[in-house]
């Protein structure tokens, strides 16, 4: 991972998460910081983003971000290349946007911001972005210290495992090889199960070798059993994939409804399928 896209409203949060994602830029390689920020967007009228374009407004949000950017470059490693990139875009069109320009392997978001970013990811927003974020997201809880990513929980329903994983190697495959690899099974059905069985055996020769510890949670309170998970194994980065919508809506309600503990430790890496 070489280019980063760094989200930012800037809320205390969305800065907690810039100083989570500098700390982190040294060990996944990162070479350049993309900071962005988008704002006062009506919604799209059928394919494209309608805007209402206000000069003093855009003119304060740029002295906003190119300050932000001063602050954030003492942070991150030095010879890390910056740009800063400032729009009118509905978040997901103008991020997708932004990522397929500047080639960004890597989002970085935090989970509690103000205005649009507060909806964003207390809210359906956030499952808005997730599930049309088309790069690999990483979901920074507000309250989250930063752990060197030793631990790394991978998240999975046991349903089209190779397409996932697939998506997953060809974008954090190094990722995964300076970590301790865990795998949760999350699924009601029983593992003996003729096609969950396939799965299974797909899934462990694709990741033979990363050698990774394998558990079931057998419920179908899937937040709570990954919360349980998370805790009990002191897991520093949960790894979870998009196309399983259902199973993020589950997680994300769950956890801002009775405040899981796992937002306060783990951050999210989302890899889209």
């Amino acid at each position: 991972m070489k280019n980063l896209l760094l989200l930012t409203d800037f809320s205390d949060n969305a800065y907690a998460a810039a100083q989570y994602a500098a700390k982190l830029a040294p060990l996944w390689g990162i070479e350049k910081v993309v900071l962005y920020h988008t704002y006062e967007v009506v919604p799209t009228v059928g394919t494209e983003p309608v805007v209402i374009s206000n000069a003093e407004i855009l003119e304060e949000k740029q002295k906003d971000l190119n300050s932000w950017e001063e602050d954030l470059i003492q942070l991150f490693p030095q010879g890390i290349a910056w740009k800063v990139v400032l729009e009118e875009y509905e978040l997901s069109y103008g991020v997708n946007r932004t990522c397929a320009e500047e080639d960004i392997d890597l989002v970085v978001v935090g989970t509690a911001g103000k205005s649009g970013f507060k909806k964003l990811l207390l809210g359906s927003n956030t499952l808005k972005l997730i599930e049309n974020c088309h790069t690999p997201l990483l979901v920074v809880p507000a309250k989250a210290e930063f752990r060197i990513p030793k631990k790394m929980l991978i998240a999975t329903n046991l349903k089209e495992v190779k397409l996932k994983l697939d998506r997953l190697l060809v974008n954090a495959a190094e990722v995964l090889r300076k970590s301790e690899v865990y795998v949760v099974h999350v699924t009601k059905e029983d593992p003996a199960n003729k096609a969950v069985s396939a799965e299974i055996e797909t899934m462990k020769a694709m990741l033979a070798s990363y050698q990774p510890m394998y558990s079931y949670i057998l419920t179908s309170d899937i937040a709570t059993g990954i919360n349980q998970y998370i805790n009990e194994n002191h897991i520093d980065m949960m790894v979870c994939f998009h196309r399983d919508k259902g199973m993020l809506s589950r997680i994300f309600n769950t956890s801002i409804a009775q405040k899981m503990a796992w937002k306060s430790q783990a951050a999210m890496l989302v890899i889209s399928v």
